[in-house]
C-alpha cells in the first residue's frame, strides 16, 4: 500500500500539496516541528510525526514504512538575523532527510528547489533545467542555499536513490500564511508599503499548479530529471506585477520609477535598520532587489509537456492571492 511521507507539510507549498494528495485518498504521514503553525494542515486526516530535518532519528522515524517521500521542507527568506540557518536547513536537512529515505528504501522522492538555483544565459536566452548556476558573485543566500541544496540531491541520486528534482517559479496563491517573500510583496503592495518600482520581473507560478506539479512529477517523472515549475505566460516586470496587486486591491499603486542603485541604497538602508533596531523583516532587501533586477527569464516547457503541469494564468492568480489575504484578515 503506497504510503507518502511530506516534509514542510505545515509551509505554503507543503501543504497545498498535502491538500490534493488527500483529496485523491492517499495515505498520507507529515513531519512537524514542535514550534509549526498547523493552521494550513488543521482537520486533514494525516499522520503526525514530529521531527526536524535536521535530526537524523527523527527522520529515520519518518521516513520508516513509506513507499515514497515529498521533500518540501526549506527556510525561503531573503532576510535572517542568523543566515546560517539556510544552510542547516536547506543543505544539511536535505541530506539528513535523503539519507533517511536512502536507508528506509523508498521507490521516489521529490525534491523541491527552486528556479533560484539556475544561473542565466549571457544572451539573455530562458533558463531551462540544464543551465547552471552563476551568480555566485551576487551574494545572494537563499539562492547559493538552494544551489548547494540541489548538489546534495543528486548526489543522492548518484548513489541511487530515485529521485527527481522540481523548481517551482515565484509561488503565489493561497494559504501562505508565514508569509513567504512573495506573500509580503503582495501584503506590502496592498498596504500601501511599496512607494516605488525599478527596472526588474520575475516568473509567478500558482501554488496549485506547483502541488499538482509535484504529484505529476511522483506519477510521470524520470530519476535523474529536473522540471521547471511554472508558466512561460507569466512573466511580469515589477511595475507591471505590483500595478495588478494593487488594481485587484482597490489600492495606489507605487507610480514612481527608480534607478537600481536607488533600490539597492533604500533596501541597504531598511537593511540596516532591520538588523541593529527592529529585528523585524524589511519591505527589500539588497538580495531580492538583485534577484528582481536580473529580469530572469526561465523555461517551463519541459515541465507542461513532459507532465501536463497546468498553465494557471497570472492575472487569475493574483486575485485569488490578494481575494485569500483579504478574506483571512491580513489586510
Amino acid at each position: 500500500m503506497e504510503k507518502v511521507l511530506v516534509t514542510g507539510a505545515t509551509g505554503f507549498v507543503g501543504a497545498a500539496l498535502v491538500r490534493e494528495l488527500v483529496r485523491r485518498g492517499i495515505s498520507v504521514r507529515i513531519t512537524v516541528r514542535k514550534t509549526s503553525l498547523t493552521d494550513n494542515i488543521q482537520g486533514l486526516p494525516v499522520e503526525r510525526v514530529v521531527a526536524d530535518v535536521n535530526d537524523n532519528d527523527a527522520m529515520r522515524r519518518a521516513c520508516h514504512g513509506c513507499t515514497h517521500v515529498y521533500h518540501v521542507a526549506g527556510v525561503y527568506r531573503t532576510w535572517m538575523r542568523d543566515y546560517g540557518m539556510l544552510h542547516r536547513v536547506n543543505v544539511e536537512g536535505t541530506r539528513t532527510v535523503l539519507s533517511a529515505a536512502q536507508e528506509a528504501g523508498v521507490q521516489k522522492v521529490i525534491y523541491t528547489s527552486s528556479i533560484a538555483a539556475l544561473g542565466m544565459h549571457g544572451d539573455g536566452k530562458p533558463s531551462d533545467e540544464q543551465t547552471l548556476f552563476n551568480l555566485h558573485h551576487l551574494r545572494l543566500p537563499y539562492e547559493e542555499s538552494k544551489f548547494h541544496g540541489e548538489r546534495v540531491a543528486w548526489e543522492f541520486y548518484r548513489q541511487g536513490l530515485p529521485l527527481v528534482v522540481v523548481r517551482p517559479a515565484l509561488v503565489m496563491g493561497e494559504g501562505d500564511i508565514y508569509p513567504t517573500p512573495s506573500g509580503r510583496l503582495v501584503l506590502d503592495v496592498l498596504r500601501g508599503k511599496v512607494p516605488c518600482y525599478f527596472d526588474g520581473g520575475i516568473d509567478v507560478v500558482d501554488v496549485r499548479d506547483v502541488a499538482l506539479g509535484h504529484i505529476l512529477a511522483m506519477e510521470r517523472g524520470v530519476p535523474g530529471e529536473s522540471y521547471n515549475l511554472g508558466n512561460n505566460g507569466n512573466f511580469a516586470t515589477l511595475r507591471d506585477l505590483t500595478h495588478m496587486i494593487a488594481h485587484t486591491g482597490g489600492v495606489r499603486p507605487p507610480r514612481v520609477r527608480v534607478p537600481v542603485w536607488c533600490a539597492l541604497l533604500w533596501a541597504y538602508s531598511l537593511t540596516l535598520i532591520a538588523d541593529y533596531l527592529t529585528h523585524r523583516e524589511p519591505v527589500a532587501t539588497p538580495a531580492s532587489i538583485r534577484i528582481l533586477a536580473l529580469k530572469r527569464r526561465v523555461d517551463f516547457s519541459k515541465a507542461h509537456r513532459e507532465l501536463g503541469l497546468p498553465q494557471t494564468p497570472l492575472a487569475d492568480i493574483i486575485t485569488r492571492t490578494v481575494k485569500w489575504y483579504r478574506t483571512a484578515g491580513y489586510v
